[in-house]
């Protein structure tokens, strides 16, 4: 199942499929304020989790709004019972230690995972998921190794904003795993009904 991400006029969240909604650090200069909507439409029941929100070195966003608008949503998601979907640019320790002050009680998945395998080792022991894109696509990034080597259960596969499909990332993802395609989309279905199903 696909999830659909939004980062501002969450009223459309109505009209759609599966999606999840967050304050993105990269826009929070335009949208922060949209607190209220967010908090409004968060309990859609198609709305499947918080996200993305996080913390990014690299964008222009200031940074002490950057951290207190992830705090927030920490908070939110615990309130409403939904995992976060975690956008994460050289600011994992950052992450990981507002995690630590600010733990979450519901799922965490990083986004868009594309560091080495000692960053993997951090989050993957304090029960984090990874999340694969086109970085798996080029052999010379760390993304590759990571997923080969990381546990079945604790993975998804994306396409995010990358001009590629998500069954070329399908593909790739079983080469690396060592594995048939049809097996690997069994594995990541199995994973998205653990963490994204309230059902008793």
């Amino acid at each position: 199942m696909a999830i659909r991400n939004f980062y501002c006029h969450f009223e459309r969240v109505k009209d759609e499929l599966p999606c999840s909604i967050g304050l993105h650090p990269w826009h929070l200069d335009h949208y922060t304020w949209d607190w209220k909507m967010l908090c409004k439409y968060v309990q859609q029941p198609n709305v499947l989790a918080i996200g993305e929100c996080g913390l990014d070195r690299v964008c222009a966003t200031d940074w002490d709004l950057q951290v207190k608008v992830f705090t927030e949503q920490i908070a939110l998601a615990n309130k409403c019972g939904k995992p976060m979907i975690v956008h994460c640019v050289r600011a994992f320790d950052e992450v990981l230690h507002m995690l630590q002050i600010h733990p979450p009680v519901m799922p965490v998945i990083f986004h868009g995972y594309n560091k080495n395998k000692a960053v993997a080792e951090k989050l993957l022991e304090r029960g984090f998921y990874l999340s694969f894109g086109a970085a798996i696509l080029n052999e010379s990034f760390p993304a590759s190794g990571v997923l080969k080597s990381m546990p079945a259960s604790r993975f998804f596969l994306e396409t995010d904003d990358a001009e590629t499909s998500i069954e070329d990332i399908y593909t790739r993802a079983a080469q690396i795993r060592n594995t048939d395609t049809e097996s690997l989309i069994l594995q990541v279905q199995k994973n998205f009904k653990k963490v994204f199903t309230t059902d008793d």
